[in-house]
């Protein structure tokens, strides 16, 4: 049976680009998957596996009283997620762009090879954003809430533009100009979706230190949230939050599109010219 192609080049209400969202993942979950591993793979591991020593650093934090060593995860855990979103991002965004390309018919070396040349740019793009983004939240909070919006779309729009850094972000915020509130209600929806879904798995861990705590208690002592079947179940949950910013990037994606065709008519000029 042939697969199903779904155009992205198009305008999108804030319900289809979340069904889409999921849809586009459905229909290409294999080809996906394949070139997530080959680019992202390696980093999704340190991510769990730093993702794991922040779990235990919390708890030596609160518990042990040891500052040091959960400074140090919480640094290993901003670094493995900085790692895994840009060689993600890039390889979603690749893919997406090599599907419109293909009319889906997806070419996976291809993808992987223009991914990998921007994973180093998403680091820098990445590490630009970040410090401004704290920046605004110190200051009164409403700042940095401005400046996530145009801040997240400057990663579709440097890649699928081919635009620099500084040039994307400077475009970010002209695109989402007159469109911010919008924007931001779509974000949030799917930011709310897809963390309602994370939640489910993080329920065995919650449950396991609820009851594991309820005992402590009764048994006048304390719970240690650093034992080894917490640090497994909060692994887990970790690792299926990781998988599931998949679908959010996605979105981003399809974001993106949603504005540019809004205010630029880039997909409809293009099937112009596939017509002649």
């Amino acid at each position: 049976m042939e697969q199903h192609y779904l155009e992205l080049r198009t305008r999108r209400e804030l319900g289809t680009i979340l069904s889409d969202s999921f849809a586009f993942v459905r229909i290409n979950l294999k080809p996906l998957l394949h070139v997530l591993l080959k680019t992202a793979g390696v980093y999704f591991l340190i991510t769990v596996l730093f993702s794991g020593i922040y779990q235990y650093g919390s708890a030596a934090q609160w518990v042990l009283n040891e500052p040091l060593y959960f400074g140090i995860s919480l640094l290993l855990l901003a670094l493995g997620g900085l790692l895994f979103f840009a060689s993600s991002a890039a390889s979603i965004f690749a893919f997406m762009e090599n599907y419109t390309l293909t009319k889906g018919q997806v070419d996976e070396e291809s993808i992987i090879q223009t991914a990998k040349s921007y994973i180093g740019e998403y680091v820098l793009l990445s590490l630009m954003c970040y410090p401004l983004l704290i920046l605004g939240f110190l200051f009164f909070l409403i700042p940095g809430v401005y400046f996530m919006i145009p801040f997240a779309l400057a990663f579709p729009l440097c890649f699928f533009r081919k635009t620099g850094k500084i040039e994307s972000l400077k475009a970010a915020f002209k695109l989402t100009s007159g469109y911010w509130w919008v924007t931001f209600g779509t974000i949030l929806v799917v930011g709310i979706v897809i963390g309602i879904i994370s939640f489910v798995f993080q329920l065995p861990g919650v449950i396991y230190l609820g009851g594991k705590t309820f005992v402590a208690v009764q048994d006048g002592g304390e719970a240690f949230g650093g034992d080894f079947i917490y640090l497994i179940l909060t692994t887990i949950s970790s690792a299926a939050s990781n998988l599931l910013s998949i679908i959010f990037t996605v979105s981003l994606g399809l974001i993106y599109f949603d504005l540019d065709e809004e205010k630029n008519r880039t997909g409809l000029k293009a099937k112009l010219d596939d017509l002649g």
